[in-house]
């Protein structure tokens, strides 16, 4: 009898668009010659190219493993949001992982540690902390005189292919979580669910069709994280994902940035039918923290507490979402309730 190829747990999109190198450094860090404790046939890699004038080259994708899938199309639109749900109808995992800028390197236990949520739940939500390579943020680099050879040198120096942690040391907190793991995160740049949460909240949305996606990224980590049944919320407390510069839409120092950043707000605002708050869930902690991650760990922990000290003297919940979610409110008594933060 012949034998049925055994399906991977797990898929990871990875949406590319002119960033050969960058790109090639992500798939890298997302192969099974840098990921622990994981094989091939735990998982594949999706990786969906729309064509530019800087295309990978299809034989050094390949040669990063079997297990990866490589997608070159022909896209009209300046938004990867046809891409992803390519992705996501090409995908053989039950459970899915997001990577919708294929600038983003992870470390080392990433896949591990997804492979272990989809264990404690079938729809789990986890979410990989986002940091920027280098000492300042992208869209200031001109001030910071930085760019991709400042770059280039110290991934270099840091030797990150053999101790991927040591991205850790060359990087800093981004424009996602700015203050750190216990604070809301408006976005997340690689997570990881269900793909029946996907299907339920319609995969990616195409009205977000500016360049870049606009304010996609947003509206889908929400999305799903609002879901009643995804549970539990997890953080991966001393694994990330490191952005590499590559001059995108609003990760660089360019003329009418601010402007960009209004228009995907307005269009954000009017697909979700209000503001757009961040996600406020309290999160489960999982993975190993090492040494290089340790003042992470510490800044979080001190900003998180005194986000929580202030709500508390006010009597705001602390993780609002978790409550409106399930649409339970807690109250003692009349004079006593616990409100939600109005800001």
């Amino acid at each position: 009898m012949e034998m049925k190829p055994q399906m991977p747990k797990l898929s990871i999109i990875v949406v590319v668009y002119c960033m050969s190198r960058q790109a090639m450094n992500t798939l890298y860090s997302l192969s099974v010659r840098y990921q622990q404790n994981v094989s091939e046939s735990d998982y594949e890699i999706l990786v969906m190219e729309n064509l530019s004038a800087d295309n990978l080259d299809p034989s050094a994708v390949q040669a990063l493993g079997d297990n990866i899938r490589h997608f070159r199309r022909d896209e009209t639109s300046a938004s990867p949001v046809n891409a992803i749900n390519e992705g996501f109808r090409e995908a053989h995992g039950a459970f899915i992982g997001l990577i919708i800028d294929g600038a983003r390197m992870v470390t080392p236990r990433v896949v591990e540690y997804a492979l272990m949520a989809s264990r404690i739940s079938a729809n789990a939500l986890v979410a990989v902390p986002a940091f920027n390579l280098g000492p300042h943020l992208h869209y200031l680099h001109l001030d910071c005189d930085y760019g991709e050879e400042q770059e280039q040198n110290l991934l270099e120096e840091a030797r990150w292919q053999h101790n991927g942690y040591r991205l850790f040391d060359i990087g800093n907190l981004g424009e996602a979580n700015p203050r750190g793991l216990f604070q809301p995160f408006l976005e997340n740049n690689c997570y990881f669910t269900s793909r029946d949460n996907f299907a339920a909240i319609g995969y990616a949305d195409e009205r977000f069709q500016y360049p870049g996606g606009g304010s996609l990224n947003l509206h889908m980590f929400r999305s799903v994280g609002m879901l009643p049944q995804c549970e539990p919320y997890c953080v991966m407390a001393g694994e990330g994902t490191f952005h590499q510069f590559h001059g995108g839409v609003t990760t660089a120092q360019i003329d009418g940035r601010q402007a960009l950043l209004t228009r995907f707000r307005e269009q954000l605002e009017s697909v979700w039918g209000g503001r757009f708050p961040a996600l406020e869930r309290e999160p489960l902690l999982i993975g190993a923290v090492t040494s290089h991650a340790q003042r992470l760990l510490h800044y979080s922990s001190v900003r998180g507490q005194k986000r929580f000290n202030r709500l508390h003297e006010k009597r705001y919940v602390f993780c609002q979402d978790d409550l409106q979610r399930t649409h339970f409110y807690y109250q003692r008594d009349a004079s006593d309730i616990i409100r939600c933060d109005p800001r």
